[in-house]
Order: structure tokens, then sequence, then C-alpha cells
């Protein structure tokens, strides 16, 4: 009997090597099922679970989801901020929070997401290096999130911060 569960447990330890979800970076990895039914379930529990678009201000006057807050990958990766353990300065700008209209605190859950999934992935890097800890990369692109009625498209500039 030990010697089954020796080899069960050696055989489900080298599956678990190739899973998808041994990935090196620090974000979560995301697929349709997860990130689709958990960021509804997220945004129910907690209101101040936040998606963030980073796709440019004419992608997202072109149409975005209505909970978005629009933080372009361009405007993210513009500025420079400072790590507060080292001293030293990165590259980078904080998100903001539509609502309050400061940077969104660190241990809320973040969900990024763009067209393609590209800049999402650069955007999720870039939060963990700031010191995010809760960041998933939404892989789908924006038209599969579209498609599985997320919240409402709206369509238009951004007007401000609250364009609700």
């Amino acid at each position: 009997m030990n010697k089954i569960f020796s080899i069960l447990l050696l055989f489900l330890s080298s599956i678990s090597a190739f899973s998808p979800f041994n990935v090196p970076h620090k974000y979560k990895p995301s697929s349709a099922l997860f990130t689709i039914a958990d960021y509804k379930a997220d945004f129910k529990v907690s209101p101040k679970t936040f998606l963030l678009d980073v796709r440019e201000h004419n992608e997202w006057a072109e149409g975005h989801l209505k909970f978005a807050t629009p933080a372009p990958l361009s405007q993210l990766t513009s500025g420079r901020w400072m790590d507060n353990t080292t001293g030293k300065y990165y590259p980078g700008t904080f998100p903001i929070d539509r609502y309050t209209s400061v940077a969104i605190l660190k241990n809320v859950k973040i969900y990024i997401h763009c067209k393609m999934g590209g800049r999402a992935k650069q955007a999720g890097e870039l939060l963990n290096q700031m010191g995010y800890q809760n960041v998933v990369v939404i892989e789908e692109t924006f038209d599969e999130l579209v498609a599985a009625e997320i919240c409402e498209v709206v369509k238009g500039e951004v007007q401000s911060l609250t364009d609700m």
C-alpha cells in the first residue's frame, strides 16, 4: 500500500511541474472561466475590486466596460516612482482610483485588461514591481470580455475619472 501511495505521490508531483499555474511571474494568469466568473463574483463581494483598462484614450472612447478605470499603459509607464525600502527610483506611475482620484491601494484586487492581452501583461509586471500583490492579468481580448457580458459597454471620451 505504501508503494502505491509513493508512486501516486511521485506522479502527482511530476504533473504539477507542468501545470500552467507554475509561472515565473508574481501576477496571476487568467483563463476565460477564471476571469469571467471570478471577476463577477469579486465585484459583487467587494466594490473595491478594480478593473484597469490599459488601452489608450482613443480606444477607451470607442467603447469600454462600464466598471473599468482608464489607465493607459503609456501613462502608467511615463512617470517615476521611488521604492520606499531602497530609495531607488523606477519608471512608472501608480494607477488612480477613478472614484477617489488617489492612487489605488496596494492591498486590493486589481484585474487588468487591454485589447489583445500584451499591454495588460506589461502593466501587471509593472504593478507587481510597484508592490501590488493581488494583480490578475486578463488574457482574454476586449471583444471576448464584451461577449461575456461582464458589464455594460459604454462609449465616449473620458470626461473625468468619474465619467460613469
